[in-house]
């Protein structure tokens, strides 16, 4: 299949999930908590600590013994409370998406009852995933190597757990058996590389396009006024792709377990992935 050809079926795949979410707009409401309540947490839980404790944190920083530690710890803290977050919002998110391609009707507080039904195994994957995460930056700060090394095992590790948000909440594995199961999936399925699918990063540049444009047409009048619609626009587009995206993660996995994936067609859905 040629490059034009998927990203034909790839512009087909964003607009299918966009409609999705045009039909069933509620689903925007889930990142745009996920955004609203990542910014509180970090907020107050970071702010909190370097108000209460602010100088003896600078100090241990400073400590050659125990500050590169130190400093890990935060990070880790960080993706954390940022995993933690955004992977709540995405299972009640996948949760009623799926509900929506299976034909049921769906609503955001049943996405958040059973986001929190499964809280045990989000906490489980935030941990393991702020774990990763802080390996790589580790890896990353030992140099041009260590961040091309890093970089190599960042996409492969997005690629290993393409699955494992809808396989831990749905299914009676843990963690390390999700991440495992993802993998098997991939590999079993299309192989073990995502094809060039370029049409959410497309709509996205043009969302920013557009706020630039909305920020020079209007600074003439109002430098305020054109940043705070330049920011609201940018929002407003992540916040859509965001959910547009979760709903194709949906529609795949029930495609790949063989349920219900609304309007989207198996045949381009397959196509999506190169075939091993």
């Amino acid at each position: 299949m040629s490059f034009f050809t998927r990203l034909s079926n790839g512009w087909q795949l964003a607009n299918l999930s966009f409609a999705t979410i045009n039909r069933n707009r509620s689903l925007l409401l889930f990142p745009l908590f996920s955004a609203i309540s990542l910014v509180l947490v970090l907020a107050t839980f970071f702010g909190g600590t370097f108000y209460f404790a602010g100088d003896r944190i600078e100090a241990l920083m400073d400590d050659e013994q125990y500050g590169g530690l130190l400093g890990y710890g935060l990070i880790f803290l960080y993706y954390l409370v940022n995993f933690f977050v955004i992977v709540f919002f995405n299972a009640a998110l996948i949760h009623c998406a799926i509900k929506v391609l299976n034909g049921e009707e769906t609503s955001v507080s049943d996405g958040l009852s059973f986001a929190f039904s499964r809280i045990e195994k989000i906490f489980a994957w935030s941990v393991l995933s702020a774990t990763v995460g802080t390996l790589l930056q580790m890896l990353q700060n030992a140099g041009k190597i260590g961040e091309f090394v890093a970089s190599l095992l960042g996409i492969a590790w997005s690629v290993l757990t393409f699955f494992v948000v809808p396989i831990l909440v749905y299914e009676d594995k843990g963690v390390f058996e999700s991440v495992k199961a993802s993998g098997q999936l991939m590999k079993q399925k299309w192989g073990e590389s995502i094809a060039a699918n370029v049409s959410f990063g497309l709509f996205h540049f043009l969302g920013i396009i557009a706020a630039g444009v909305l920020f020079f047409l209007l600074s003439s009048a109002s430098v305020i006024l054109a940043i705070v619609v330049a920011i609201a626009t940018v929002l407003l587009v992540s916040t859509v792709i965001t959910a547009a995206r979760t709903v194709f993660v949906a529609a795949v996995y029930n495609h790949v377990t063989g349920k219900p994936a609304g309007n989207f067609d198996g045949d381009v859905l397959d196509s999506v992935f190169i075939q091993k």
